[in-house]
Formats: structure tokens, C-alpha cells, sequence
């Protein structure tokens, strides 16, 4: 199950960088999709993220501050790395002569929104990172595992007035998509979401392939039905309703592949380093991308019509990416044995 898992998270990484890559017109040629492409697989990455999760704490029941070391050893150099990168990319746009290729790199220099993303707080009451589209959601992200390791770790009093205080700095916005990225937790500690019938798992399985195609019909109408309620700017939440409804749909897809992955349905072993190669270095594709497609953009090497230039502009992105994780994310465990020894020393240093 593992392996789907890791193919899954590979293919909505590529589903976004496909997606923006048409969104900046890089790619002009035949495409059979909407912007909405790139958002459905945010969605299941949210799913995917609170499986990972619950069954990580689940697993290890590790204290607080051991889960929070294990977040922040993966998350910060790779957010780090990629906000540099970002800033660098629009900083030479703007140096270039002529007009910006990319207008919102005149606002690169602003300090405030770069502090706002270092604090994942740029979705916090506020929406979106200009030099980096994409790092919405992972805003949107750190303050789930925030939330749930609050739920997770306190306890009484303690816990309802921590949760209070740290809702109230993530946003509602936040907040509307939390259901999404619970409903991952949900597979993982519901009994009955792992005792899908054979009969059923396929037919689960289709609903939620099915309904990567179908929702996005029914998210004007969902923005409709949220936008009377919440009369403050939406962001990223604007669909949370459909988000929701497909994020449910995703769930039982994925409750279904647990079955049938348990009945025989296994990927070719040989297929396996390259599906893991691709999962682990998903997170860095996806907060490198942007920058590297503007990049593109920039240099003029755009694809136009032509689907075999486009094919090698992605496969020199997702290159690139492959090399930046193997100095981030792919170090999140030597970073995380730094982190505790330089937290020890102070310790070590009181007791002598």
C-alpha cells in the first residue's frame, strides 16, 4: 500500500507542475484540463498528508517535541531553500531590462511577505507569497500538523485554550480546509475505513477517479453557497465546499486501494525505486517548480504548441528539483540528529 501511496504523491506533483506549466503558458498546445487540474491534486495531497501523519504518531506515539523536530527537520530547509531561490528568480526579473515578465516580482523585495511566508502566516488573514504561488498550501499545511499536535499532546484545559489561541493565528481559511486533511487521519484511525468489502473497493475506486473530473463542474456553485456566509476574502478556500466533497471521494478511493492492495494488487517491484525516488523528492518539486517555470518564461525558452519541448522543460524542472532534495529533504534526518544535539548542549551545560 505503501508504494501506492508514493506513487499517488508523485503524480499529484507532477499534476501541479503540468498544471502550472500551462497556467504560465509555457505550454500552449492541447490540454484537456482547467486550472482546477493543480487544485484537485492539492486535495489529495491534504488526504494523503493526514494519513501520513496519524499513522506516523499512531506508530511511534512520539511526544511533542520529537514530532515537532521531525516536521520542522523536513519542512524548513526545503521551505528555506526554495523562498531564496524564489526571491533570487524574481529579483532578476526585475533586474532585467525591460518590464517585469512576471509583474508581482516588483513586490520581491517586501520583507513583511517574506517574514509572513518564513512563519508559514502568508494564508494567515491574509492570502498568498508572490514569488511563490504555490506555497499556499504549505502554509495551509504546517498549521494542520500545528493543530493536530495540540489535539495529539495536551490534554484538558490546557488543550481547549492552546487550540483557541492557535486557530485564532491560522485564519478561518485555514480552518475551512482542516476537514479536507482530516478526513486523512480518519482513514487511518477509523476501523470501518479499513474494512472496505472487495465488493465495494473498486467501485470506491472509481468514485474518486471519477470525481477528480466531475467536481470541478460544481465549484462555482459550492464558492456560491460559502461566499454568503463568509463575508471575508476566501483565498485559497474560495472552493472549500467541493474541496470537501472530493476530498471525501478521495478517501474512499483510498480506503478502497487499501482492499485491493491487501487482495493482490501490487506494482511491479521493479517499478518500485523509481516510484520512491519520485515520492521523495515530491515536496521539493513542488515548492521549486514555480520559480523554475518563471525561469523559463524569463529565458524565452517557452514550448509553445510543441509537446516534446514541453516534455523536456518538465523533465528539467523535475531534474533539478531531484538534485535540490538530495541537499533538504533528503537530509531531514541528519538535520533533525543537529537539531537535538545543539538542544542538548544547554542541558549538558546546566547539569555541570
Amino acid at each position: 500500500m505503501s508504494v501506492w501511496l508514493d506513487l499517488i504523491r508523485g503524480l499529484a506533483a507532477l499534476a501541479v507542475v503540468i498544471g502550472h506549466a500551462v497556467q504560465l503558458r509555457i505550454y500552449t498546445g492541447p490540454f484537456p484540463f482547467t486550472i482546477m487540474f493543480q487544485k484537485n491534486a492539492v486535495v489529495v495531497f491534504f488526504v494523503l498528508s493526514g494519513m501520513v501523519i496519524a499513522a506516523s504518531v499512531d506508530r511511534d506515539r512520539k511526544t511533542l517535541s520529537s514530532f515537532a523536530l521531525a516536521r520542522i527537520s523536513r519542512i524548513v530547509p526545503v521551505a528555506l531553500g526554495a523562498i531564496a531561490f524564489s526571491l533570487t528568480v524574481a529579483a532578476l526579473d526585475v533586474a532585467l531590462p525591460g518590464v517585469p515578465v512576471h509583474i508581482e516580482d516588483l513586490k520581491w523585495a517586501d520583507g513583511g511577505e517574506t517574514l509572513l511566508a518564513i512563519l508559514f502566516l502568508s494564508e494567515s488573514h491574509t492570502s498568498g507569497y508572490p514569488p511563490n504561488a504555490p506555497y499556499w498550501s504549505l502554509c495551509y499545511e504546517v498549521w494542520f500538523y500545528v493543530l493536530f499536535a495540540a489535539a495529539t499532546y495536551l490534554t484538558g484545559a490546557n488543550r481547549a485554550v492552546w487550540l483557541l489561541l492557535l486557530a485564532a493565528v491560522a485564519g478561518p481559511n485555514i480552518l475551512l480546509l482542516l476537514p479536507v486533511w482530516l478526513l486523512g487521519v480518519v482513514l487511518i484511525r477509523l476501523p470501518l475505513a479499513r474494512r472496505v468489502p472487495l465488493g465495494l473497493a473498486l467501485a470506491f475506486l472509481l468514485l474518486g477517479f471519477a470525481a477528480l473530473f466531475a467536481i470541478p463542474g460544481w465549484a462555482m456553485s459550492g464558492f456560491g453557497l460559502l461566499r454568503q456566509v463568509a463575508p471575508w476574502s476566501l483565498g485559497h478556500s474560495l472552493y472549500a465546499v467541493t474541496d470537501l466533497v472530493l476530498a471525501l471521494a478521495i478517501a474512499a478511493a483510498l480506503a478502497g486501494l487499501r482492499t485491493l492492495s491487501g487482495q493482490g494488487w501490487v506494482l511491479p517491484e521493479r517499478a518500485e525505486p523509481m516510484i520512491r525516488w519520485g515520492a521523495n523528492m515530491s515536496f521539493s518539486l513542488y515548492l521549486l517548480h514555480w520559480p523554475l517555470l518563471k525561469l523559463v518564461n524569463m529565458t524565452g525558452l517557452a514550448a509553445g504548441t510543441d509537446p516534446l519541448a514541453f516534455v523536456a522543460i518538465i523533465s528539467g524542472v523535475i531534474a533539478i528539483s531531484g538534485a535540490f532534495a538530495t541537499i533538504t529533504e533528503h537530509k531531514r534526518f541528519v538535520i533533525r540528529d543537529w537539531v537535538e544535539r545543539m538542544l542538548r548542549r544547554p542541558r549538558l551545560a546546566s547539569t555541570t
